[in-house]
């Protein structure tokens, strides 16, 4: 039920964030830039924080107070958002 409220919560941030990032001229970047703001906010937070920031799952765990486990699992359910995310603005040609 919650993975199903998390992809349309993103399918709609992502319908907002189509013309965002003009900045970015390579047009894989800017869906990059769209996938990841299109992302729930706490997908987003362990997203940035694992791949940006460099923190582990022991240190994510320890500051979200949650499990190390649960951090693995919802990084994965970021990066498979990710990618449905690249993936879905690829075939509407963003």
């Amino acid at each position: 039920m919650m993975r199903r409220f998390y992809q349309l919560e993103q399918a709609i941030r992502e319908a907002f964030l189509r013309d965002a990032f003009p900045e970015y001229e390579d047009p894989q970047v800017r869906r990059v830039a769209r996938a990841v703001h299109s992302l729930p906010r706490f997908h987003r937070q362990l997203f940035c924080l694992v791949r940006y920031d460099g923190w582990s799952c022991d240190e994510i765990a320890a500051r979200f107070d949650i499990s190390v486990r649960r951090v693995e699992i919802e990084m994965g359910r970021a990066i498979a958002m990710l990618s449905q995310s690249l993936d879905r603005q690829k075939r509407k040609g963003w």
